[in-house]
């Protein structure tokens, strides 16, 4: 259950108040959480548990069972680190239950060493122990130092816990320590906010299951780890949910809804202003309103121009203009990711894919090396040949690989400056609205004769296929071979939309 989330908080309090119909509805759409991010998770959490006992040998040692008895008899025993314990109960209203990956006894610390991750003797007082969690993120969010006050607070309640610092193990092989009392302040507003929700939904005493509410994360973005995307998915089309209309965010939908426009339809007929958007900002989500309930009613697509003369300000053809498409591995096990494919279509002897692979740092440089002499060359021959993407990544990765590997610092940002790279969503974002739910490159291809012949079907998809081909690497040669075909594929398809993109612009 997503705490931040009155969805997911509705439907777990609902099933344990056994409301009819619930219990049904969650086993019909319970999906576990699983992507690239909580898998890369996993792994690192498993790989500092092999580096701790590596490291410390019978100074770490797991519970017997996933009981909290067993954990809280390893504490007693006073052993140095404990991982994957649990802990249960805490001083809120509701029980919180929980896994710290480590439990840290107050007179050692964490530290990262040339072997990995250890704990070192610090201190005179063993009394009690500190709650650390394994984050891939680089940054400690706050959600993750709530938490860490969680099981923090647990500890404090069985009284043992530590006096010196909690925190987290992050990605970056950061350790942030956090002081107890800080973290307790800090959890103390956002827990009495939740238990806040769930007395009030509680005291309603709902009985059926129309009494739970709308069924959709208060964000689309919860649904990534949600336990229930597909009911979310479901009830927003079902209900026209606002949350449908491309661009809108949170806070609008609350003002909205504050002016008795709960669906994408009303929102189609309204005008004027509310008490947070101004009457031309509740234009422009109108309009976005009005083209998708066109096309959900209709089953066509619709697009209209409300910037002439940005399509007009699109540069013309060039013969050397360059079709450009970045794939990245945020997963690599090096801090700031691995761009492992450069794809780029030409078209001074017709259409011609290009592209570099790369499976390491040093790779990537020589990809990276390969695109920028390639684009000092054609910008000598041709001045004012221009290099199109779509969204701003590509850009954002070239100023990060120049810093990264040291080369072509001055090129590159001279290349920027000069505006040789065009982001054509910023121009379709500027220029256009279309009657879809995103304006992703994917979207776009129904406004233009576009067909994609690769399997893979989304970026986040190509991440899944790179992660698979790593594996394959040293299992399966050929299985290896045919996943790097079925992404450069994709990369491919990419940089023929972006060039197909460009060509309808051209026409509007």
């Amino acid at each position: 259950m997503r705490s931040q989330c009155s969805h997911c908080m509705r439907l777990s309090v609902g099933r344990e108040l056994k409301i009819p119909g619930v219990e049904l509805l969650v086993r019909e759409h319970y999906q576990a959480p699983d992507n690239l991010a909580i898998r890369y998770g996993i792994k690192y959490e498993a790989q500092l548990e092999k580096e701790l006992l590596l490291n410390l040998d019978g100074l770490v040692q797991a519970p017997n069972d996933n009981s909290m008895d067993s954990t809280i008899e390893l504490m007693q025993q006073g052993v140095p680190v404990i991982y994957q314990g649990s802990l249960r109960g805490g001083s809120g209203e509701v029980v919180f239950s929980g896994r710290p990956d480590f439990l840290l006894r107050a007179d050692y610390r964490f530290v990262f060493s040339q072997a990995g991750l250890t704990a070192i003797p610090f201190g005179n007082d063993s009394r009690g122990y500190s709650a650390w969690d394994a984050k891939l993120s680089s940054s400690a969010k706050p959600d993750y130092q709530n938490q860490v006050a969680l099981y923090l607070d647990v500890l404090e309640s069985i009284g043992l816990a530590a006096k010196t610092e909690h925190g987290l193990i992050l990605g970056s092989r950061e350790i942030i320590g956090f002081d107890p009392a800080v973290l307790l302040a800090q959890l103390a507003p956002k827990r009495a906010e939740f238990l806040g929700a769930v007395k009030k939904f509680v005291d309603s005493r709902p009985k059926l299951l129309a009494d739970v509410g709308v069924l959709i994360c208060d964000a689309s973005s919860y649904c990534d780890i949600c336990e229930y995307p597909s009911l979310c998915e479901e009830t927003r089309h079902e209900s026209n949910h606002l949350q449908l209309v491309a661009g809108i965010t949170r806070v609008q939908i609350a003002s909205l809804n504050r002016s008795g426009v709960q669906s994408v339809r009303q929102l189609a007929d309204f005008s004027g202003e509310t008490d947070k958007l101004s009457e031309q900002k509740v234009q422009q989500l109108s309009l976005q309103a009005r083209l998708q309930q066109q096309t959900y009613d209709t089953g066509q697509h619709f697009v209209k121009v409300v910037n002439q003369d940005a399509l007009d300000a699109l540069p013309k053809p060039n013969n050397a203009d360059m079709f450009f498409d970045l794939e990245g591995f945020t997963f690599f096990p090096e801090p700031g990711g691995l761009e492992y494919l450069f794809g780029w279509t030409s078209v001074d002897k017709g259409e011609e894919f290009h592209h570099n692979w790369a499976d390491d740092r040093q790779g990537e440089k020589e990809s990276f090396a390969i695109f920028v002499k390639e684009l000092i060359h054609r910008q000598q021959r041709f001045p004012g040949s221009k290099v199109y993407h779509y969204a701003n990544y590509e850009q954002s990765a070239l100023r990060k690989l120049a810093i990264r590997h040291n080369i072509y610092q001055v090129e590159v940002q001279r290349f920027l400056e000069r505006g040789v790279f065009v982001d054509l969503y910023k121009l379709v974002k500027s220029a256009l609205v279309i009657s879809q739910e995103s304006y992703s490159i994917k979207k776009l291809e129904n406004y233009y004769e576009f067909k994609r012949g690769s399997d893979v079907k989304e970026a986040m998809g190509s991440m899944d296929y790179y992660d698979q081909y790593l594996t394959a690497l040293s299992e399966d040669k050929s299985q290896a071979e045919m996943l790097k075909r079925q992404v450069i594929a994709y990369n491919q398809d990419d940089c023929a939309s972006t060039l197909a993109l460009y060509k309808w612009l051209l026409t509007l």
